[in-house]
């Protein structure tokens, strides 16, 4: 598939790695089995959809590749749950699609599993609160209207079955683009929740239903994790790519215990940080972030806890690329990343203690 894009790697029995890829793409492709796509268009399944490489944990040897989501379209970014599945997500608005569809790593048929309560919406990524009892999920939307969302499943890691949407309203706040700069970075937001009644939007889209309700605005919302802090409560990290006075990017972050929203981070210098989209934490606990914009030098920034930046990589490419799906093995010592524009998976390996070391010199 072409345009990779989210990514996350699962540990299997007998030494093996699966790697999930996102295909960021909406073209039709005969070569793709229409009897087991989501959709097509004229009787051919539409490209969109994840592949799945199982490779040799040692020697990174591809030793299996199928597809196993197809029929869908520009599936942008998703998100790994606690009990080991991917969430693909589709980043469109196009009718009968705008969903989340879940892959397990150790199923090889190829199939879909549609999360229709999730909610249908230009989506871009979503992360399971692990700390939560009712197994929150968090949602963002890339759109420069779009909203926060938290869908609560009637029964706990049952993403198929019925649920409750809801979009994150910021107290006096209807945009969270700060274009009077009047938010620093660090100030907290009180917040609560507004409910999505129609959420497959059969008649409205989500994003209109929630701002009717006073819900918050942000611009570009792309990838999201959770973590926990010193205090054992989750921690919600996002990317907004188009945030900010500058309007060249935010990192928002939320506390679900203490519902508030605090600026993580905001940008006012392209060299500095660059429209940030994908986005993932460490084994060492600093935030990587992906960026995504029209330079042939996108970068791969860390962030300390404390917010402290540094460069971690950046691309020489003959053509503007954004780095997307950044990951980590599950033992921690591989980092894998996409040329989504160059079509290139990477998987990159090294001393990571050294990182580390420098990481908290800063």
């Amino acid at each position: 598939g072409g345009d990779p894009d989210g990514m996350e790697f699962f540990q299997l029995d007998n030494n093996k790695l699966a790697l999930i890829i996102n295909h960021e793409t909406t073209s039709p492709d005969v070569s793709l089995d229409a009897s087991k796509a989501y959709d097509t268009i004229n009787g051919i399944p539409y490209s969109g959809g994840t592949s799945t490489l199982i490779l040799n944990t040692e020697t990174l040897e591809v030793e299996k590749s199928y597809r196993s989501l197809s029929g869908t379209i520009k599936n942008c970014a998703g998100g790994k749950t606690p009990w080991n599945t991917w969430i693909s997500c589709e980043e469109t608005y196009q009718e009968n699609h705008g969903y989340a569809f879940e892959i397990d790593p150790k199923n090889n048929s190829i199939g879909y599993k549609k999360l229709s309560r999730m909610g249908r919406f230009k989506r871009e990524a979503v992360a399971v609160d692990i700390n939560d009892k009712q197994g929150s999920v968090y949602q963002t939307e890339d759109d420069p209207s779009g909203l926060f969302y938290k869908f609560i499943p009637n029964s706990k890691n049952k993403l198929d079955g019925e649920g409750k949407l809801y979009a994150l309203s910021i107290k006096g706040l209807v945009n969270a683009n700060n274009s009077k700069a009047e938010i620093k970075i660090g100030d907290s937001l009180k917040t609560s929740w507004v409910s999505i009644l129609d959420p497959e939007a059969t008649s409205k889209k989500t994003k209109l239903q929630g701002i009717e309700k006073g819900g918050t605005t942000f611009n570009g919302s792309e990838g999201i994790i959770v973590d926990t802090n010193n205090l054992n409560q989750s921690e919600i990290y996002f990317t907004c790519k188009s945030g900010g006075f500058a309007g060249l990017g935010q990192i928002w972050r939320y506390n679900p215990a203490n519902d508030y929203i605090t600026l993580f981070y905001e940008s006012k210098s392209k060299d500095e940080f660059w429209m940030g989209d994908n986005i993932t934490i460490s084994p060492w606990g600093d935030l990587i972030v992906c960026e995504d914009n029209d330079s042939n030098a996108c970068k791969l920034i860390g962030f300390t806890p404390k917010g402290k930046m540094y460069v971690l990589g950046k691309v020489s490419s003959q053509r503007s690329t954004e780095i997307s799906g950044v990951c980590f093995s599950p033992d921690g010592t591989k980092m894998g990343l996409n040329l989504q524009h160059e079509g290139k998976t990477i998987i990159v390996s090294g001393d990571w203690d050294k990182v580390r070391a420098y990481s908290k010199s800063i």
